[in-house]
């Protein structure tokens, strides 16, 4: 029925803009001035795969990983792989930022070829998950906050482990009012990782503010607020006392559970839900010796059973 169709006709049947449909037709006619989807299909896979060839320039060559994995193993850098490559009068050029992003797809099983192990460089231009705009000092929370009467003001912040396992950390989230906390376990520290572990950690629980300290962790604030309908305030740098509560529910967290330096690499969900109902059930003096489970459940009216 559309053999003879003009492409503003198919592009109408498609939902499609006129010219989406001319350039496909135009890119994928074969040279009897006849299209085939199978044939257009095929063509679109191979422009893919040669347009990716560059970037991928090593991991489609498997005698050029060999000879770099041997320069790795003699303690050379990068940029000195590259110049003796080029002295070696080699027939590929290679950049030696090729080479880091090779190195840097397969970090876990490649990182001690380099000398430096921490975290991957991230060129200038290239960072992810950067800041969003618009931060909230502290000194705009609203005055009702500081008089914690209610429940649905949390603090947040992040408890790491050892160096060595630094994306590996646990999320503490403490309500002001009753020092009723929610710990989770994060495996990235990437700021749109952090924001829907928080949106999901405080799903079904009463949310008014959120306050973090200048991590870049906490990055993506605005998706928090606005999944969240809270608004997020920060901190001044190095200013702990301004999340009292979450400070001081860190250190009951890490003293007897999660001790500094220890790494969280084997800690699971599970284990981070019993030691905050442990904690969540002790008594405190600031309380006048009631739980911050029966306080929360009183302020926020939820049932204390229900509560995680």
């Amino acid at each position: 029925m559309l053999a003879r169709a003009k492409p503003a006709e198919i592009a109408k049947l498609l939902g499609k803009h006129r010219s989406t449909i001319t350039r496909e037709i135009k890119r994928n006619t074969n040279a009897g001035g006849i299209y085939y989807e199978i044939h257009a299909q095929s063509r679109m896979m191979r422009r893919r795969k040669a347009a990716k060839a560059p970037y991928l320039i090593i991991d489609n060559d498997l005698q050029l990983q060999m000879q770099l994995e041997r320069l790795f193993k003699n303690s050379l850098s990068p940029e000195q792989i590259v110049g003796y490559m080029h002295r070696a009068g080699h027939i590929r050029r290679l950049c030696h930022q090729t080479i880091y992003d090779w190195v840097h797809r397969n970090w876990q099983s490649r990182k001690e070829w380099l000398r430096f192990q921490g975290k991957p460089r991230v060129p200038y231009g290239k960072r992810r998950d950067a800041w969003q705009p618009d931060k909230r000092h502290i000194s705009e929370r609203p005055h009702i906050v500081e008089k914690r009467e209610r429940a649905g003001d949390w603090e947040g912040d992040l408890v790491h482990g050892c160096r060595d396992d630094s994306r590996h950390a646990l999320l503490t989230l403490v309500d002001r009012a009753s020092r009723f906390g929610i710990v989770w376990k994060i495996t990235s520290l990437y700021p749109v990782y952090v924001a829907q572990i928080v949106i999901l950690a405080l799903k079904g629980l009463p949310v008014h503010t959120i306050t973090f300290d200048n991590g870049f962790e906490f990055g993506h604030h605005k998706t928090m607020e606005r999944r969240l309908n809270c608004k997020v305030y920060f901190t001044d740098t190095n200013s702990p006392e301004q999340r009292g509560a979450n400070e001081n529910f860190n250190g009951l967290l890490r003293r007897p559970y999660f001790p500094k330096g220890a790494s969280l690499r084997h800690v699971t969900q599970a284990r981070c839900s019993e030691v905050a109902a442990i904690l969540n059930s002790r008594p405190r003096k600031c309380l006048g010796y009631e739980s911050p489970r029966t306080v929360f459940a009183r302020l926020s009216g939820l049932n204390p059973f229900l509560l995680r």
